[in-house]
């Protein structure tokens, strides 16, 4: 008999297609009929699938895992996060006098006495990764600051030598040249001497804002760093920090006020307000522009700000880059997907008649700005998009505590943010609370439509709180920008108190470090004789 309906079709045949499928087209063919709803939620590939997706995860091509072990690990990952319930804990001695450090990929290392470089592979009971350690003990240079990307194998090492600074392409695990660096393996740019370094790797793109201490004046280079090719010269006073929106968009963290030029041209001028910039790779040149000059893709506006406020610093965060993948050697069964990632804006105010400072947390899920972006007609640049168009609804800001570091920008990865609250009048001692957020789109949706169907309950277990209700800044916050600021975008709320291993400790920590499989407590020389890390793995 031939088959007339997809149900007909023999259930191996079934399986083949909806292997194809994208998660979304087989939600949609669940919600078709009872048969293949019960096809769905009977075939662990469709339900890996979905799960999968709903997680914020992608799947390890690299894994020799069956289908039903990843599912049932995928399973294990979810709820221990849901519940802040780690594995197991370690100690791990700083190195003293360290000018940096970088978390990426899994991977924490340290700089010690500006030549050697610690590494430790962070474990995962759940994923099957090993701790692993290696120390290159002499890099050959003296070094201002490093960036890495595990996935790569690279290592990127700022060296300044006067007005010179050269960016060393290097192996990670040998320190050698890294075999897909151009010849020499080191790309050159000129610059003003007493700078700040931040450097960030997205594929073929390395990107360095080097940001000079004296004057403020910032410049921005992105390289091709397997051909050596510069995509962007970018220098202005009000270039202050960036992310990879995608691989080809960069994110700018900018002060500006947007403009119309005598043929109809936007531009970011100069001004007090805050505003995110999108730059398209694909569009730049290599000579050196001025924000003022830029042919940006769009910009997203910020409410403005009060004329009794100054902004004392803000940094912009988002982890792993957007295309980011774990090494094949990891042979992992899932990792963090790019698709959705959620952007931090960290801003340190002063503000009002006595001039109080406080800290602003601006969240961000990155499909906010990319449906934005998705909505520009081919070839249309310079769009503008105001606060109320893109903010009210698609984000969240609200008043962080005062002990939130923007020094230590490690505290978001993937579409979850963590900080640690103190309710001691002994600040920083223990007791205290480890927050997560969590912006997960797809996991958020799926929780108020369970919660819609159970009458008002969150739906989530019990173990997180949906936050559904608006921020509204108060008080003398509400000195801060001109009108009155509300905002709506939902997240989950987790939280648990971190006890000191006995009643006689009493362990100071500074900052809280957020990675795919850990929590990082910084204990550092500020606040220690004795710095250590404490890694809580999941």
């Amino acid at each position: 008999m031939t088959p007339t309906t997809l149900v007909d079709l023999p259930v191996e045949l079934l399986s083949c297609i909806f292997l194809h499928l994208d998660f979304r087209d087989v939600l949609r063919c669940r919600g078709v009929c009872s048969s293949l709803k019960d096809f769905v939620d009977d075939d662990s590939h469709m339900r890996y699938k979905i799960e999968l997706a709903v997680a914020g995860m992608k799947d390890g091509v690299h894994s020799t895992l069956t289908v039903s072990d990843r599912l049932s690990m995928l399973e294990l990952k979810r709820d221990a996060w849901r519940k802040l319930a780690w594995t197991s804990q370690k100690d791990i001695p700083a190195t003293r006098n360290s000018a940096s450090w970088e978390l990426c990929g899994g991977v924490f290392a340290e700089e010690e006495n500006r030549r050697t470089l610690h590494f430790w592979q962070l474990p995962s009971q759940i994923r099957g990764i090993q701790w692993r350690e290696w120390t290159l003990n002499d890099v050959g240079v003296s070094m201002s600051d490093f960036g890495i990307d595990p996935a790569q194998d690279l290592l990127v090492i700022a060296e300044d030598i006067g007005s010179l600074c050269r960016m060393h392409l290097r192996s990670m695990t040998t320190g050698m040249v890294h075999p897909m660096s151009p010849p020499g393996g080191v790309l050159v740019h000129w610059h003003e001497p007493e700078h700040a370094y931040s450097i960030q790797i997205s594929n073929d793109h390395l990107a360095v804002l080097l940001t000079d201490h004296r004057s403020l004046d910032s410049e921005l280079v992105v390289w091709n760093w397997k051909t050596g090719a510069v995509l962007l010269l970018l220098t202005d006073t009000d270039v202050l920090s960036f992310v990879f929106l995608t691989s080809t968009y960069i994110l700018l963290l900018a002060f500006g006020e947007p403009t119309e030029d005598d043929v109809g041209t936007n531009h970011i001028g100069p001004g007090s307000n805050l505003c995110l910039l999108v730059i398209d790779l694909d569009r730049t040149r290599p000579e050196r522009v001025r924000v003022d000059d830029l042919d940006f893709l769009c910009a997203f506006l910020y409410p403005d700000l009060h004329d009794r406020c100054n902004v004392i610093d803000m940094v912009l965060c988002a982890a792993p880059g957007p295309a980011w993948t774990p090494s094949s050697s990891l042979q992992v069964p899932f990792s963090i997907s790019g698709e959705d990632r959620l952007l931090v804006v960290t801003l340190k105010i002063a503000h009002g008649v006595y001039w109080e400072v406080s800290t602003l947390t601006s969240f961000i899920p990155s499909e906010t700005l990319l449906s934005a972006v998705k909505s520009l007609p081919s070839g249309q640049t310079g769009r503008v998009f105001a606060w109320e168009d893109w903010g009210v609804y698609g984000s969240r800001l609200e008043v962080a505590p005062q002990e939130h570091l923007l020094a230590m920008p490690c505290y978001v990865h993937g579409t979850s943010f963590a900080r640690h609250i103190q309710e001691s009048t002994q600040p920083l001692l223990f007791p205290f609370t480890i927050e997560v957020f969590d912006f997960n789109p797809l996991a958020l949706r799926r929780a108020l439509l369970s919660s819609q169907a159970e009458g008002g309950s969150s739906g989530y277990q019990n173990d997180a709180a949906i936050v559904a209700t608006s921020t509204t800044l108060t008080g003398h916050h509400s000195t801060i920008f001109n009108d009155e600021v509300t905002t709506y975008y939902p997240y989950f709320r987790r939280a648990v108190e971190i006890p000191g291993r006995d009643e006689m400790e009493q362990v100071l920590f500074d900052a809280l470090l957020l990675e795919e499989d850990s929590l990082i407590l910084v204990s550092s020389e500020s606040v220690n004789s004795n710095p250590f890390y404490r890694i809580l793995t999941f």
